[in-house]
């Protein structure tokens, strides 16, 4: 052997593969280890299932060319390794007339390919054939044994260059036997150009075995061949020609690289057959296993928040959850619990919602099906009733249980950032194995999202997309940059979608801020929730608040707050309208007997006629809705957020009226609502302390109008009613309508509403405590 060839490295010196290595043709189940997490179930199916890799013949034909510490083999290429020395010092010795350990030891597949070019220099179309074939199937030779240099640290492939060179050169002078000899090697490499693609393929170790025997045998190919060139004596070559004939002695050699490569074929048919094995059963374990995390993960599914079966317990959310939310939320941390807390609150008194929620979907159907198709409904309501969008999603998880429902109750002080992150969360949480299933319950996906709003909104359109559609309600009492930007964003993906359905419901008050209030439903002309339930309901919620039975936050507290202070504020634009209208039927009648004089202003007919005029005018739609607009447009000087003064006196006579609760009859007001009876009861006890205010703002010129209407009317003489109908519309629309003498003698004194209503929360207060101190009575709410 040439000094400056590196000896091969005992075997011995390099870690073997171990017999239980799994190679990357079998595919072993990433879910084989059985944990405590895993169910009874699943551990049976696991248990149970035949493990084509586990057994020891499978192993023979699969063990990788590598093991798992990336240690290169030798045991597989002791074949090769003997064939190279063999051959090497066989020839060595053989042949003097050139340096035959200088050709096998640095010649390359480029010094072949040239040699056979330099000796057919011929100009048939045979021979330049011929050639051309030969250079061509050289890569072949290369791209087979090295694989041998890959597995373990073999690197003779010169051998095979020096001994091709040989040959050719040897026979150079016989063209017979050149061309015998050039259709023998390009034969043995259209052999292997088939193998090649097996080698790659399949890179076992009983693989590179193969390849090191087929290396072998070309090698002693190779040393047989040049070493029957080289015999001196002619009369040996002619005897060994008769007894053994050229084609024979060499055919037999090839025989057996035809059988190797049969061989190598059989295996490489039933590794196929076992990477198919392996696959099915990979891919029926990897289906086992996300059935078994998907069921898991919806058992930790965040019911609505009315959902009144806690029969069976639902296990604690996983970890992964609240750290998505804390990553979320990380900006805005008092907001991450919100919807949770405001749902709990109003999951007390939520049962007296139902009808009027059924009233609001009669004028904007919210209620969506997979078939309705994309769409958006979009309501106008200057107190939107935040009850409705728990009552919305309880609906929308029996109807459309298979597409997630979220919605989103905005608070004071909201920003766009808290409310998408909020709708993220709520989808998560409903249907956390889909989440699962698509990738979404990642940590990593949510810290881009968590410092900008578009890649959180991004997220967001992508959950619905995946998750086949999606169901949003948003109810929004106030108006602002950010409230009139989510509105914005939710009109222009509905108006663009192209995905599966969504269907969008908003409800906001009138601004011309807000997108989209041209096509919007007018909530506020259309129905009133009664004041009765508004009010008391909130009033109900701070009582709630103010005995800590519900641990919320700042947030919420500012919610529940407001809410009371609103919807105590909308209730007395109904009262000031309805106490206009009585002080004007009062005055007329009154007025009606007025006397000048001694002689009365009007006969009894006349007396009929007007005040059969007045009442007509009153009922007028447009009179009326008129005349409301007018007081409730008066009323903004009211402040619409709760003045913080107003706030601590409130607060301060709500813990007074507290600490006097029986302390027997504490954990009921958690568990209970009042009835419509009671409801009642407490309201008219609110109307009462607004009436004085709303008459001090609005009825102090009332008489005066009128007088004046009525000495115009009593100097137009009326023949019948519908006569002093037409007459009394014109005289009282001039007086009471837009731009009239009414309109500029409103009270500016905000105070005359405002103490009326702090007084009416604070009695209101008093008087729900009484309501829920009652005995419990069971009421049937109508359907």
């Amino acid at each position: 052997m040439d000094p400056r060839t590196p000896a091969p490295r005992d075997p011995r010196e390099l870690d073997e593969t171990s017999a239980s290595a799994v190679g990357q043709l079998i595919f072993p189940s990433a879910f084989d280890a059985v944990t405590e997490h895993t169910s009874t179930g699943l551990a049976n199916q696991l248990q149970t299932r035949p493990r084509l890799w586990d057994t020891q013949a499978v192993r023979r034909f699969s063990s990788p060319s590598v093991n798992a510490n990336q240690q290169q083999l030798t045991k597989h290429i002791n074949s090769a390794r003997t064939a190279y020395a063999r051959a090497f010092v066989a020839i060595q010795k053989s042949i003097k007339d050139v340096d035959a350990a200088a050709i096998l030891t640095h010649t390359s597949e480029t010094d072949v390919a040239e040699t056979a070019l330099e000796l057919f220099k011929s100009q048939s179309n045979e021979d330049n054939g011929r050639v051309s074939r030969f250079v061509d199937i050289l890569h072949y030779y290369h791209g087979v044994f090295d694989v041998l240099s890959q597995a373990g640290d073999f690197a003779y492939l010169a051998v095979v260059w020096g001994g091709m060179k040989m040959l050719l050169m040897m026979a150079k002078n016989r063209k017979e036997l050149l061309v015998k000899v050039t259709d023998m090697l390009v034969e043995i490499g259209m052999t292997l150009s088939r193998i090649e693609v097996y080698a790659n393929l399949f890179p076992t170790a009983r693989m590179v075995e193969l390849i090191s025997m087929l290396y072998a045998a070309v090698a002693d190919f190779l040393e047989e061949i040049i070493l029957h060139f080289n015999r001196k004596s002619p009369l040996r070559k002619l005897v060994s020609s008769f007894i053994r004939p050229f084609d024979e002695k060499f055919g037999r050699a090839m025989d057996r690289i035809h059988r190797l490569e049969t061989c190598i074929e059989k295996d490489a048919g039933l590794l196929h057959a076992l990477q198919n094995a392996s696959m099915a059963q990979h891919q029926l374990d990897a289906y086992l296993h996300g059935a078994h995390l998907t069921a898991t993960l919806n058992a930790h599914a965040v019911p609505h928040p009315l959902e009144t079966n806690t029969t069976t317990p639902r296990p604690p959310l996983p970890d992964i959850f609240h750290q998505i939310k804390a990553t979320l939320f990380q900006n805005f941390r008092s907001q991450a619990s919100y919807h949770e807390s405001l749902a709990a609150t109003y999951s007390v008194t939520a049962r007296a919602w139902e009808e009027w929620f059924a009233v609001e979907q009669q004028h904007l159907p919210s209620s969506a099906s997979p078939s309705s198709g994309t769409r958006l409904s979009q309501g106008l309501c200057d107190a939107p009733d935040h009850q409705h969008a728990l009552q919305w999603v309880a609906q929308q998880r029996t109807l459309t249980p298979g597409l997630p429902s979220v919605y989103l109750i905005w608070a004071q002080g909201m920003t766009v950032h808290a409310a998408v992150a909020s709708l993220v969360l709520q989808v998560l949480q409903q249907r956390p194995g889909a989440a699962a299933e698509v990738g979404m319950l990642d940590v990593g996906v949510f810290d881009r999202a968590a410092v900008s709003v578009w890649k959180l909104w991004e997220v967001f359109v992508h959950l619905m997309r995946v998750m086949g559609g999606c169901l949003v309600y948003i109810s929004i009492g106030s108006a602002g940059e950010d409230e009139f930007a989510i509105v914005e964003r939710f009109v222009k993906t509905v108006r663009s979608w192209d995905g599966p359905p969504i269907w969008v419901t908003m409800i906001h008050p009138y601004n011309e801020g807000f997108v989209g209030i041209e096509e919007a439903t007018d909530l506020d002309g259309l129905y009133d929730v009664h004041p009765s339930l508004t009010t008391t309901d909130a009033l109900h919620h701070v009582l709630m608040l103010e005995l800590d039975i519900h641990q919320v936050s700042d947030t919420i507290q500012t919610v529940l707050w407001e809410a009371a202070w609103r919807e105590t504020r909308y209730a007395s634009v109904g009262i000031s309208y309805k106490s206009v209208v009585k002080v004007i039927l009062e005055v007329a009648a009154e007025l009606s007997r007025t006397e000048v004089d001694g002689v009365p202003l009007l006969k009894d007919n006349d007396r009929e006629l007007w005040m059969g005029g007045v009442q007509r005018w009153i009922d007028h739609p447009v009179a009326s809705n008129c005349t409301r607009e007018l007081v409730q447009r008066h009323l903004d000087i009211v402040p619409l957020a709760l003045p913080d003064d107003i706030r601590a006196e409130i607060s301060r006579h709500l813990k007074c009226l507290v600490l006097c609760i029986d302390e027997s009859k504490v954990s009921s007001f958690a568990s209970r609502s009042m009835t419509q009876e009671q409801r009642y009861r407490v309201w008219d006890e609110m109307k009462a302390a607004i009436v004085p205010g709303s008459k001090d703002m609005f009825c102090t010129t009332i008489r005066e109008l009128l007088l004046d209407a009525l000495e115009s009317f009593a100097e137009v003489p009326c023949q019948n009613p519908r006569q002093a109908g037409s007459v009394l519309t014109k005289l009282l629309n001039i007086r009471f309508g837009l731009g009239g003498r009414w309109t500029s003698s409103m009270s500016n004194d905000e105070q005359l509403m405002v103490s009326g209503i702090k007084e009416a929360v604070m009695t209101g207060f008093a008087h729900t405590i009484v309501a829920l101190s009652e005995p419990e009575v069971v009421e049937e709410v109508t359907k």
